[in-house]
C-alpha cells in the first residue's frame, strides 16, 4: 500500500523531547487502524503528518538512481525503511514501507506487475522455493506462488524474467488471530488450513477472510505460521514500538512486523500466527 501524497510539505522535528507531536501520536487519543507503515512505528493521522514524514524521508534519506526515475531511502537501526518516491521534478508523491530483515528466499520471478502507468510503481510474482520443473511443464515450479511489492522495482529493470533470485520478504500484519501452540491452533474452530500456509488473499476471501486490496493484482496475502524468533522494537524517528517475528511458511521465510494495536502481549516463540498481510520483498545481490 504506497502512501500517496497531496502537494502540501512540511517541516517535522525527530528530537525525542517533541516526540508528543510526532507522527506516532494522536493528540485526540483516539486509535488508528494498522497499516503497513503503522507496522514499522509509523502512525500517521492526517495528511499534514504524511507531508511531514514525507520532508524527514527526503532530508535524511539516500537517493537510489535507476533509469527511470529516481528514489529515497531512509533507513534506521531498528530495520525499518521508508521508500519514498520522486516525479520528473523530484517531489515524493507516495512513500512505501519496508523491513530490513534476515528472512531470505530463493523465489522463481516468473512475471513484472505493472498496476499503473508510473516506471516507479511495480510488483513481482514469482515462486517460493523452486524445484526442478520446467515453468509450464512437469507440475508446479515451486512451493507456492507469491506476489509482492518492490519497493526499488525500478531498480530491477535489467533483469531477464523468468530468473531465480533472492529475495527478503516483509510481512506488514492487517488482520490478526495468535494462538498459544500448534496444538491449540489444530484445535480451534477458527483452523482454516494447515500451518505454514500462505494463500493469495483473493483465495483466502473466496472463503469469507477479510481482504484489504480487492484488486487483481493485490499483493496481499493470508499466512498461518510458527513463530520462530520475536522481538520488540523501537522506531527511532517516532518512538513508536513494534513488534517483529520471524516466520518460515515451507521453503518461504518471513520477517513478519505488527502493529501493538493487533496485539494483547508480546509475541513468543512456538506461537502460530494467522492473519492477512501485504508483502514487501528487495532483491539480494551477493557482491
Amino acid at each position: 500500500m504506497a502512501m500517496p501524497l497531496s502537494p502540501r510539505p512540511a517541516k517535522i522535528s525527530t528530537d525525542k523531547a517533541s516526540a508528543s507531536s510526532s507522527p506516532n501520536r494522536n493528540p485526540q487519543g483516539s486509535t488508528a487502524m494498522p497499516t503497513p507503515l503503522s507496522s514499522i512505528g509509523f502512525k500517521l493521522y492526517t495528511q499534514e503528518e504524511s507531508w511531514q514524514l514525507a520532508t524527514v524521508v527526503a532530508e535524511k534519506g539516500r537517493r537510489v538512481s535507476t533509469a527511470d526515475g529516481n528514489y529515497v531511502c531512509l533507513t534506521t537501526d531498528c530495520g525499518s525503511e521508508l521508500w519514498a518516491k520522486l516525479d520528473a521534478e523530484n517531489r515524493p508523491y507516495a512513500i512505501l514501507p519496508h523491513f530490513a530483515g534476515l528472512a531470505k528466499s530463493q523465489i522463481l520471478v516468473t512475471q513484472r506487475i505493472r498496476y499503473n502507468d508510473r516506471p516507479l510503481d511495480g510488483r513481482l510474482l514469482g515462486w517460493i522455493n523452486p524445484s526442478q520443473s520446467t515453468l509450464g511443464f512437469g507440475g508446479p515450479p515451486g512451493d507456492y506462488p507469491v506476489l509482492f511489492e518492490a519497493p526499488d522495482y525500478a531498480f530491477y529493470t535489467f533483469m531477464e524474467v523468468p530468473c531465480t533470485v533472492t529475495v527478503q520478504l516483509a510481512a506488514f500484519a492487517q488482520t490478526l488471530q495468535t494462538f498459544p501452540s500448534v496444538e491449540a491452533y489444530d484445535a480451534s474452530p477458527d483452523k482454516a488450513w494447515p500451518v505454514e500456509t500462505l494463500l493469495p488473499s483473493s483465495a483466502a476471501g473466496l472463503h469469507g477472510y477479510q481482504r484489504g486490496d480487492k484488486s487483481p493484482h493485490s499483493n496481499e496475502a493470508f499466512i498461518i505460521g510458527v513463530v520462530k524468533a520475536s522481538k520488540t522494537y523501537e522506531n527511532p524517528l517516532t518512538y513508536g514500538q513494534f513488534q517483529w517475528a520471524g516466520v518460515k511458511v515451507m521453503g518461504g521465510l518471513y520477517d513478519i512486523c505488527i502493529d501493538p494495536e493487533l496485539l494483547s502481549g508480546p509475541l513468543t516463540t512456538g506461537q502460530v500466527i494467522a492473519g492477512n498481510f501485504w508483502l514487501s520483498g528487495r532483491l539480494v545481490f551477493n557482491h
